[in-house]
């Protein structure tokens, strides 16, 4: 009887530890490692939902002479975007639907309508967008729009491996507290890049998908003085069961103190994108506009 007891008590606590064990997906300790691993994994996506925000804050001062007066709209200028649709990345087409926020700007654009608002659909190789504004207001425009070659692809900054490598390169991570997405549990991530060293990568992008003649040092230089000091920062919520990411947060933060051929003058730009993704590799139709 008591070595029947002992079983018992065995069986359930081994049942407990296995309950209270982490479910779902492993990830690497080191955070660095995590985000490489989730970010690999995003190749498995094939059809998502986002919902995307922008937003973005220019605060200028102490700008003189003609600069001043073409910047005095933007002296403390604020603006949002909002997007959201279906996408499909294994055949490049989408689905969009968004507006448009420029504050003093948005009247002048839409000639009195208080958004900017429009609409994008690409199926195989057309695109049809239409906006409330211009001499087609609320009529689809079409476009060609092939479909992304292997090299375009392989040079993409988007393109997962390349996204790696800059991580891998160029920055910090830290694991944050884990948090619930929409229906999902998540691991939750914070990336700091190094501006400067983005910088680099893109330049030496440019140059080998063939368009880095253009590329002028001085004005490289003089970026990567103004942005020494900026803040690049990116947060991931990542599904536990598979790491396919829920949502992801950009922050750009520039504070110039010391603006070109304006003495005294400062500019403080401040941008966020945050994507929210849902209905990750359900079916989605995306047709043309009729």
């Amino acid at each position: 009887m008591k070595t029947r007891l002992t079983l018992v008590v065995l069986v359930l606590l081994t049942f407990a530890l296995t309950a209270c064990q982490p479910q779902g997906s492993p990830v690497p300790q080191d955070p660095l490692e995590a985000v490489k691993t989730i970010a690999d994994k995003q190749q498995d996506v094939k059809t998502q939902h986002i919902d995307l925000t922008l937003a973005l804050s220019l605060k200028l001062d102490g700008l003189t002479g003609d600069a001043a007066q073409s910047a005095a709209m933007f002296k403390n200028f604020k603006g949002s975007v909002n997007l959201s649709g279906d996408v499909d990345n294994a055949k490049e087409d989408f689905a969009l639907k968004g507006d448009v926020d420029l504050g003093p700007l948005t009247t002048m654009l839409t000639q009195g309508a208080d958004k900017l608002t429009f609409e994008a659909v690409k199926v195989g190789e057309k695109m049809y967008t239409k906006a409330n504004v211009g001499s087609s207001a609320d009529q689809w425009n079409t476009t060609d729009a092939p479909k992304a070659t292997t090299d375009v692809t392989k040079t993409n900054p988007l393109n997962p491996e390349m996204v790696m490598s800059l991580l891998k390169q160029s920055s910090k991570a830290e694991k944050l507290a884990d948090e619930k997405i929409g229906d999902a549990d998540t691991y939750h991530y914070k990336v700091t890049l190094d501006p400067v060293t983005l910088l680099n990568s893109a330049a030496d992008l440019a140059k080998s998908s063939g368009s880095g003649g253009s590329i002028d040092q001085a004005q490289m230089d003089q970026a990567k003085a103004l942005l020494k000091d900026a803040v690049v920062e990116i947060e991931m919520w990542a599904g536990k069961s598979d790491l396919l990411m829920r949502q992801v947060k950009v922050h750009f933060n520039l504070n110039m103190k010391d603006i070109p051929n304006q003495p005294g003058a400062t500019a403080l730009i401040d941008l966020t994108v945050q994507d929210t993704i849902s209905k990750i590799n359900q079916p989605v139709t995306i047709t043309a506009p009729q």
